[in-house]
């Protein structure tokens, strides 16, 4: 639980034993046959550095410190992680979202850490409708990582009401995860981790959660997705087929003619003609080449 956290968590005070305990914890479990732990199946490939250093009060005591303390930690974890592991990914510590003032935390750190981390990483628990992959990626882009890839290793739709309006019915809320996670995957995001039901408070709900598990079956190994309208997302599939989510009686492509499937965002299975469907609830659309 959160109140159980430490209270101090500080940058190493002795870089030495910092980088040799964390080479001797990244060789125990790389699987790569030198010094791995006894009969380790699942080998650790993916290494984030701490957890929204930012937070550092209230009931977030993350890390205490400065951005200069951080990147100093982001650098001696990188060479200890890719020394012992040249193969594995580095990621930064969850940016807790893009709020002025952990924007102001990252900043410097972003702007000087151009070979101390392989993806970024953003958090996003009921903040941002899209998980702040917009912003985020134009974050990165203005700290100097261009195209550089990102993570959203947190994710909860927003399950609160909006400043004037009442909260969203499950319905809407099913609804607005398929919006919220497509629009992210569009916006640039490579990987999303789903809270959901793991939430403390219970997530968005089933219907939420059923919504979410539909992306994952269709979409499950896409290879690119791309904005293709306001409302119109293409997913590119491996094995030719291409998917598009739409919403907002959103159509297709004038060129893409004949007979698509068609699901809902609740699971509503179907067909249509391509020439004249418009998406009045979000809908994944499989055309087949």
């Amino acid at each position: 639980m959160l109140w159980e956290l430490p209270s101090r968590l500080f940058a190493p005070c002795d870089d030495e034993a910092f980088t040799a305990w964390l080479t001797d914890v990244v060789e125990r479990y790389d699987g790569d046959g030198v010094d791995d732990m006894p009969g380790l199946a699942y080998p650790i490939r993916h290494w984030e550095v701490a957890n929204e250093p930012e937070m550092q009060g209230g009931h977030g005591h993350f890390f205490q410190g400065t951005s200069n303390d951080y990147l100093g930690m982001l650098r001696l974890a990188f060479d200890a992680i890719t020394t012992a592991d040249p193969a594995a990914t580095v990621l930064t510590g969850g940016q807790a979202g893009m709020q002025v003032e952990f924007a102001d935390f990252w900043r410097p750190i972003l702007t000087a850490a151009d070979r101390a981390f392989h993806v970024g990483n953003i958090h996003s628990i009921g903040s941002d409708q899209s998980f702040f992959s917009d912003d985020y990626r134009a974050f990165l882009d203005e700290t100097g990582h261009v195209g550089r890839e990102y993570w959203i290793t947190e994710a909860l739709v927003p399950t609160g009401p909006e400043p004037g309006r009442r909260a969203p019915t499950p319905d809407e809320l099913a609804r607005n995860t398929v919006i919220g996670f497509v629009t992210a995957f569009a916006d640039g995001a490579s990987r999303i981790f789903n809270v959901g039901p793991h939430d403390p408070t219970g997530g968005p709900g089933p219907e939420s959660d059923a919504s979410f598990l539909l992306l994952a079956r269709i979409l499950n190994d896409f290879a690119s997705a791309a904005w293709e309208g306001e409302s119109s997302v293409l997913f590119a599939m491996p094995d030719g087929r291409t998917v598009y989510v739409l919403w907002d009686d959103a159509t297709l492509p004038a060129e893409t003619t004949g007979i698509v499937e068609t699901v809902t965002y609740n699971g509503v299975e179907g067909t249509a003609d391509a020439a004249t469907f418009a998406a009045a609830v979000p809908t994944l659309v499989t055309v087949r080449p």
